[in-house]
């Protein structure tokens, strides 16, 4: 559960915790945060394995230009199968963790607006204009660094 405040009230969101439905999925054991979480440590890891992969690449190369070494599959081919995929894995991710972000947002979004609507109804019709007003004052206002 996440706290927030709203012009000073403070609101509970279950929102963002709720796990997912389905029981057969074993990612329905996490909630929305974990599995932003998982997407970017997933990101990060199909980052880095790409990086070595083509930090890989470049030492066989440099070490086959010597010539091949005795006794020794060249790794070459298979490292050069696999630089593909580890793209399009790193990509994959990268829009997974992107859309799980962009929904993360919008579920903190719509959850604000409600939490405001809910509080404007309790101030009643006169405030929210009252507020809206002094939105529009502050907005035009600079801060001093000091």
């Amino acid at each position: 559960m996440h706290k927030f405040n709203v012009h000073g009230a403070s609101f509970s969101c279950y929102i963002l915790m709720a796990p997912m439905l389905d029981p057969t999925n074993p990612l329905s054991e996490l909630d929305r945060q974990e599995l932003l979480w998982l997407a970017s440590i997933l990101k990060d890891a199909c980052r880095e394995r790409l990086e070595k992969n083509l930090v890989s690449q470049a030492f066989e190369e440099k070490l086959y230009h010597r010539g091949p070494v005795p006794g020794r599959l060249d790794p070459r081919p298979f490292l050069k199968i696999w630089e593909p995929r580890y793209r399009k894995f790193l990509d994959i991710a990268a829009r997974l963790c992107t859309m799980l972000e962009a929904e993360h947002a919008t579920t903190v979004t719509e959850a604000l607006r409600a939490a405001e609507a809910a509080e404007s109804l309790r101030r009643g019709p006169g405030s929210a204009h009252a507020i809206i007003e002094m939105n529009a004052r502050n907005s035009g206002r600079k801060s001093r660094s000091r």
